[in-house]
């Protein structure tokens, strides 16, 4: 599928969406719709910001047209959208908006991502950005190679008495060595590891004492999220570079058996709640307190998003959907298997296990952050069976 084919594809999705929904046009202006509804545009400036700096608007007919002002329309037509559309509404940036062009230029029941117009519905387009074409899946194991690749990396060159800051930046250095942007890097030291489930790395302040940045003595946790062409991975490793507490070989392994539970559960009819439901009776079958997950969240489906959807208990959200598919189907004319993304991360005190993987339309799975030349974890001692899941285990141990 080449990049306009793609572009359809996209497009026809969001308009089934406003067909289910009785809704005339929406106006994608967020980051991550924009690129779900065009295969990965990018419509940003600011790399943190959830808001782009431009529009796209999409009516139940399935016609297109970018909404931007005169700053924005030079590239993003030149080099973002260029062959895939022309219809486009320019305003001068200190003149208008994209809301109110919107708004003054279509008519009927019309809908936004983030409230400018009508209703938000973000929330209800959360199935769209999880759901993938061949196309993308094949984007995904790219990715996720690449991905794989900058962290690899990153744990291959920390040594004893490194600082968290120092690792953080040779994991974001390695993800643009391969045009990846990491958008979340996370790393502990030792005792920060068991403190804190989303340990930003210490750094020293601009102005006051020096030596506050963490050192690595014992182990280390890195977290690394990647974004490319709008598709996000998400993986954690482990090092050993000196003494670490007795338990934590021991933790990590029983940890990484969660999470094969998880994916093992993660079944085309299935919901993010039944997968949930996996999780906390994992826990407590493999010797964690009962109410563990309580201390953070389990993960969810991915792909346009860092996490489209959360696992919760009685968490709803589809898994590979038949309802929508037929709905894709009928209203909008595709026909192409569909395939669908998970970054599950359970994890206890002082240990994590994560890795982002395809649940492909056969209903098989493909772990497309994996990192063979890590030693792996023994699944089938840990869960008393065989399993298909493969999980890296603690280099260094």
């Amino acid at each position: 599928m080449h990049d306009a084919e793609l572009f359809q594809t996209r497009v026809a999705m969001v308009q089934a969406f406003l067909r289910m929904h009785q809704y005339d046009g929406i106006l994608l202006s967020r980051a991550d719709n924009f690129a779900m509804a065009t295969g990965g545009r990018r419509n940003y400036v600011n790399v943190a910001a959830d808001g782009g700096a431009s529009s796209l608007f999409i009516d139940k007919e399935g016609k297109a047209c970018f909404v931007g002002n005169n700053i924005e329309r030079p590239r993003m037509m030149a080099e973002e959208l260029n062959g895939l559309m022309e219809e486009v509404r320019e305003f001068l940036w200190f003149e208008d908006s994209a809301a109110a062009v919107a708004q003054r230029e279509f008519e009927g029941l019309l809908v936004s991502d983030d409230g400018s117009v009508g209703k938000n519905v973000h929330g209800e387009m959360s199935y769209l950005r999880s759901i993938l074409t061949q196309t993308e899946m094949d984007k995904y194991r790219r990715l996720g190679q690449l991905a794989a690749e900058s962290l690899s990396e990153t744990i291959a060159s920390v040594e004893s008495g490194q600082t968290e800051g120092d690792i953080a930046a040779r994991l974001i250095a390695e993800g643009a060595k391969r045009r990846c942007t990491v958008i979340v890097s996370l790393v502990a030291a030792d005792d920060r590891i068991g403190l804190y489930r989303h340990p930003l790395p210490t750094v020293e302040p601009l102005l006051g004492p020096v030596g506050g940045e963490r050192k690595v003595r014992g182990y280390v946790m890195v977290v690394g999220v990647s974004r490319r062409e709008g598709l996000v991975t998400a993986m954690t490793r482990f090092k050993r570079v000196g003494d670490i507490p007795a338990h934590i070989p021991g933790a990590y392994e029983r940890v990484c058996g969660v999470d094969a539970l998880m994916q093992e559960a993660t079944a085309p009819g299935k919901t993010l709640g039944d997968v949930f439901a996996v999780s906390q009776q994992a826990y407590a079958d493999l010797g964690f307190p009962e109410n563990e997950w309580h201390n953070h969240h389990q993960g969810g489906s991915t792909g346009y998003a860092g996490r489209t959807a959360f696992g919760a208990p009685g968490a709803d959200f589809p898994i590979l959907s038949a309802e929508w598919e037929q709905q894709f189907r009928e209203l909008a004319g595709i026909t192409e298997p569909l395939g669908q993304v998970f970054a599950w991360n359970p994890s206890a005190a002082g240990v994590k296990s994560e890795d982002t993987f395809l649940l492909l339309p056969s209903g098989q799975k493909e772990i497309v952050t994996a990192t063979p030349d890590f030693p792996q974890v023994d699944l089938s001692r840990v869960l008393g069976r065989a399993t298909p899941v493969t999980k890296s285990g603690i280099i260094g141990c």
